[in-house]
């Protein structure tokens, strides 16, 4: 499962081998400046929005990968109906990071 780790530079999303492999896309970090806001879900499946591309997703078992709609982007990292991590940011490569707390 993703992993979201706060660090003095900002928030890390680690992704194991697999997901590395379903999401097309390796880890990274989010600067702390670009963090608009961070909150945690209930049900993180009514926030998505747009096209998955490129990633792996079935609805309501995994969304892995980027959400693409309007101009903007999603990471994506969902499994079930979990509760989830929202970090919204303002002048980074993604406008929210969406990823299954446990």
């Amino acid at each position: 499962m993703a992993q979201l780790r706060d660090t003095a530079s900002g928030v890390e999303v680690r992704l194991s081998k697999l997901e590395q492999l379903g999401a097309l896309h390796r880890g990274f970090t989010i600067p702390r400046g670009a963090i608009a806001s961070d909150e945690v879900i209930t049900d993180p499946w009514p926030e998505l929005k747009g096209w998955r591309a490129p990633g792996t997703g079935f609805p309501w078992v995994i969304m892995l990968g980027t959400m693409r709609y309007r101009g903007n982007k999603d990471f994506c990292a969902i499994y079930h109906r979990r509760p989830a991590r929202v970090i919204t940011c303002h002048g980074y490569e993604f406008t929210r990071i969406i990823v299954t707390t446990t």
